[in-house]
């Protein structure tokens, strides 16, 4: 599975160690930072590529790709992400919301601060994302719902 992974100018770190951990995991990885960037220009990156990647987020498929972005709080990227039509970005900070997210929520990213979580709650929440399916059925008419909204 690709993921398509970010991070503001003061989390490169906390990234970088993720896309370490991820890649020993045999993940593909697209790494869309930009040095000194701010957490908005991030997040909209990671969405755009996304997006893309996913054909307007409709692919929801066990390998398909899936955006990840790191900052102090987790939740200015994540209302930054929200803004773009179709995206459903999810800000998460237990193994249980990541992965319930994905399954019914079908987040096509989340967000992850690392004020609020450790290094090893971050990289065990992005695994709970990356390996939890879809669960699509009753959960697709609420993200119609959501995506006709945008």
């Amino acid at each position: 599975m690709k993921v398509i992974i970010g991070a503001d100018k003061v989390n490169v770190q906390a990234k970088d160690d993720l896309v370490k951990d991820l890649k020993s995991e045999g993940y593909e990885i697209l790494d869309v930072s930009k040095e000194g960037q701010d957490f908005v220009d991030v997040a909209v990156a990671v969405a755009r590529e996304t997006l893309k990647e996913t054909d307007n987020g409709q692919d929801k498929s066990e390998t398909a790709p899936r955006g990840i972005v790191i900052d102090t709080w987790g939740s200015d990227a994540f209302m930054a992400a929200n803004k773009l039509k179709y995206v459903i970005c999810a800000n998460v900070s237990d193994e249980h919301s990541a992965r319930m997210t994905r399954r019914h929520n079908g987040a096509l990213m989340i967000t992850l601060g690392t004020a609020v979580v450790g290094p090893e709650l971050l990289k065990n929440c992005a695994k709970a994302y990356l390996e939890a399916p879809f669960d699509a059925g009753r959960h697709m008419v609420r993200i119609d719902m959501v995506n006709k909204m945008a």
